[in-house]
């Protein structure tokens, strides 16, 4: 079991280029993917999708990319262009005759539309790239495991208190069934002495009676229901979707129950039962 929530980084250094990938994952139903992406990177695209997508089933991850160059920045003043700047117009000024000295603020328009070479990142290496992002999902993979672990312990328990009172449930629904059937054998008695315990259309009523109120069937729904959700949560592929399924199946059933049991009792373990699901079913909403 894997969570949906992770985060994951990953390096390479080529020729001096430093690449950086880093990716941040949180829970969506379905699986979504958005690059944020420098513009020397954005052509590379595809790469990353390629190295990511198989690694998130659902959720949306975030990806961003970085390239910095290892190179100690270039000043912004060249002394070396503004003494040749200097000396050129200065020799264009004798050849002219024209007077004066060049000011500085004359150097300095110049200086700004001398075309001179600048520092940049180099092409962007696609297969440096490649191994930043892959160390990244590896990152992200490990913390989304770790938290997957916790996560199958915490509903292991839930699932085991949720279990709990359903067996007990289980164990009353005979009593309850017995005791509603004679408790309507006896408003019908009171409501006509000529019902003996033989009579046809009593029979009828009781018997359409123990139908609407009997849960045996909901019950037997639960159970396969626990079991299925049992052998969800050790499952190598992810299928956080079925087992959200199953547990909105246990909650529908749960409410069947406390509604046809009409017990003081099951309806005070029904109420238990729900509060346990209740905090299953937002776990399981972390669960890729």
């Amino acid at each position: 079991m894997k969570s949906m929530t992770g985060f994951g980084r990953g390096e390479c250094l080529s020729r001096g280029t430093r690449y950086a990938v880093e990716i941040g994952t949180v829970n969506r139903r379905n699986a979504e993917l958005v690059f944020n992406l420098p513009r020397e990177l954005a052509v590379q695209e595809n790469i990353l999708r390629e190295i990511i997508a198989p690694s998130v089933a659902r959720g949306r991850a975030t990806v961003t990319a970085s390239v910095s160059s290892g190179q100690e920045s270039r000043p912004l003043l060249e002394p070396a262009l503004f003494r040749r700047l200097y000396r050129e117009i200065s020799a264009v000024q004798s050849d002219l005759k024209i007077p004066g000295v060049p000011t500085l603020s004359d150097l300095v328009r110049l200086y700004a539309s001398t075309p001179r070479e600048t520092s940049s990142v180099p092409q962007a290496d696609s297969l440096a790239l490649a191994k930043a992002a892959r160390l990244a999902v590896r990152s992200l993979e490990a913390m989304r495991a770790k938290e997957g672990a916790h996560l199958a312990r915490e509903l292991r328990r839930l699932l085991a208190s949720f279990a709990a009172e359903i067996n007990a449930i289980r164990k009353l629904a005979p009593a309850v069934t017995a005791k509603h059937r004679e408790a309507m054998r006896a408003r019908l008695e009171a409501l006509d002495p000529a019902f003996a315990a033989d009579d046809g259309r009593l029979a009828r009523e009781l018997a359409l009676f123990a139908d609407r109120s009997d849960i045996t069937e909901e019950l037997s729904r639960l159970e396969s229901h626990l079991k299925q959700f049992s052998t969800g949560l050790g499952a190598k592929e992810a299928n956080g979707r079925t087992l959200d399924f199953l547990a909105q199946e246990m909650f529908r059933e749960g409410n069947t129950i406390g509604a046809k049991a009409n017990s003081a009792e099951v309806t005070r373990r029904v109420i238990k039962a729900k509060t346990e699901l209740e905090r299953l079913r937002e776990q399981v909403q972390n669960v890729e």
